[in-house]
């Protein structure tokens, strides 16, 4: 009988001295007399099993979730950056207060200068008048409180009534003369979205449960993510930014940040369901 094959089997058993001492003595005696399996021990020969398989799958799988977990570190970070820009850039607008604003004429020119709080100004020129809206950001609050004071300069032979929006309540009278009357009318395409976001997330929903009933295989929780993530996270920035109430007043600023935002939990929500994939694997 030859023992070779049986050795071989049982040399990485013996290098790593977990064999009983029958075992060992059995391998010992038999190196004695076989230089070729003595070599194997001594690494001087390759030890190649020619039929075992690599296990190829098992590479495979090591590099798949190599990549997710990339992936998962990627948006997570990226979420996160987006969130804190978001929190430090969005803006915050003021109803009107005294002394938010000063107007100083001379013959040809109105000025008018916002207070220091004041980081930024809305400005909506319709045809019967021009509506102000100051706001701050928290970026400004905590970095940039040395910026000089925002102003406006309007020409008296072009002038219009200049009003200040007050979002729920009728507009002050910043330049011009009698009652106001007239009042920026808010846009509610907003809510429209955030109805047609739900919408869409029911509707992807159902139509990834039939897909799985009808292959009678569950699509991964990721691909699921890629899929339905994006009606809930815009219906979420809406939210997030506007609050329940989703007029607005400048449609194209708002939007701005709501898209930005909805990017940024997007994001997060594929980076939770890729740990929860990983999890369960």
């Amino acid at each position: 009988m030859n023992n070779c094959e049986i050795i071989k089997d049982l040399l990485p058993l013996y290098k790593e001295e977990v064999l009983s001492e029958e075992s060992k003595t059995f391998v010992e005696d038999h190196l004695k007399s076989c230089p070729k399996c003595k070599n194997l021990l001594t690494d001087e020969i390759d030890l190649k099993n020619e039929n075992t398989k690599p296990l190829d799958f098992v590479e495979k799988r090591i590099k798949k979730e190599s990549r997710y977990f990339t992936l998962a570190v990627l948006a997570l970070i990226g979420s996160i950056l987006i969130f804190i820009i978001s929190y430090l850039n969005t803006p915050r607008h003021f109803d009107y207060e005294k002394d938010l604003y000063k107007v100083y004429k001379n013959d040809d020119t109105y000025t008018v200068e916002f207070s220091k709080k004041v980081s930024g100004i809305d400005y909506t020129n319709t045809e019967d008048a021009i509506y102000l809206d100051a706001y701050t950001t928290k970026y400004d609050e905590i970095f940039n409180k040395e910026r000089p004071r925002k102003s406006l300069t309007f020409h008296k032979d072009k002038l219009k009534t200049v009003l200040y929006q007050n979002h729920e309540s009728m507009p002050t009278m910043v330049i011009g003369s009698g009652e106001v009357r007239q009042t920026l009318i808010p846009r509610l395409f907003l809510g429209f979205y955030a109805r047609l976001s739900i919408i869409a997330f029911v509707g992807l929903g159902l139509l990834i449960f039939l897909i799985e009933k009808i292959r009678k295989k569950s699509i991964s929780l990721p691909i699921k993510t890629l899929l339905i993530g994006g009606p809930l996270a815009l219906f979420l920035a809406i939210i997030g930014v506007k609050g329940l109430n989703t007029s607005t007043y400048y449609p194209m600023t708002d939007f701005k940040y709501i898209a930005f935002l909805a990017l940024g939990i997007y994001l997060f929500l594929f980076f939770l369901s890729i740990a929860r994939d990983q999890k369960r694997m």
